[in-house]
């Protein structure tokens, strides 16, 4: 089956050569190479848009806001199997041959990666391992690298444009619904480190979980993106 790429940006040019080079280097050959890579942006100013058709990315425009680029991206990609990636995280070789593979089980509606986050210090080991058990638990944030079925995403409804917070969370609990989400222990997704060294590792962990927990009991998202104070381009929402 046919894997698209969908990558949402916000003045990503610096951190998105080294993705494209691990998905469509010279060297990437096989099921690790993607049958489509479709970049949505969000407005750019940094060159972001130029740099990714260059690097052989189809590229797609769409309000910026986390829902709203997923959503348009997963319409514009092409493939049975959709793979969404942020910006900053790269897929270890052999990853995407394992998406595939799992995803090719017709029980398996979606899938995640099991994280390395790429900096030091036993509390990013500490935040790997719980990022790997809420996805055993079938919830597969962003920085996982979710992998699901179009069948399936389209099954459910898909990303909602409307939230400008917790998309991921939101769409993870509609698909272990409808089949099994997994994590696949084979494939490794590397990510940066650049909000928790900008803003604290205790602090960005903790307010993350007081963020949830408000979403989890009904708060409006709109009201809670304000709080979110996003380091990434691909967080920012507003």
């Amino acid at each position: 089956m046919r894997l698209a790429v969908v990558i949402p940006t916000l003045d990503e040019a610096a951190h998105l050569p080294r993705l494209f080079t691990a998905l469509l280097g010279a060297e990437v050959r096989g099921g690790d190479r993607p049958d489509d890579v479709v970049v949505v942006d969000g407005g750019s100013c940094d060159g972001t848009a130029a740099l990714a058709r260059e690097e052989g990315a189809r590229v797609c425009e769409a309000p910026r806001g986390r829902g709203s680029q997923l959503s348009v991206g997963a319409q514009r990609a092409e493939g049975e199997l959709l793979l969404f990636l942020h910006a900053d995280t790269v897929p270890a070789p052999g990853a995407l041959s394992a998406m595939r593979e799992g995803l090719a089980d017709g029980k398996t509606v979606a899938a995640g990666m099991r994280q390395v986050v790429e900096a030091p210090g036993r509390l990013y080991r500490w935040i790997e391992r719980a990022a790997d058990r809420r996805v055993r638990r079938g919830l597969v944030y962003g920085d996982s690298a979710l992998g699901v079925r179009r069948d399936a995403y389209e099954a459910v409804g898909g990303f909602r444009a409307d939230l400008a917070l917790f998309e991921d969370l939101d769409l993870s609990r509609r698909l272990r619904r409808l089949g099994e989400v997994r994590l696949l222990e084979g494939a490794q997704v590397s990510i940066s480190a650049r909000r928790w060294e900008a803003e604290g590792v205790v602090r960005r962990t903790l307010w993350n979980q007081v963020l949830k927990g408000a979403w989890s009991l009904g708060v409006d998202p709109r009201f809670l993106v304000r709080y979110y104070r996003p380091r990434s381009a691909y967080a920012e929402s507003s």
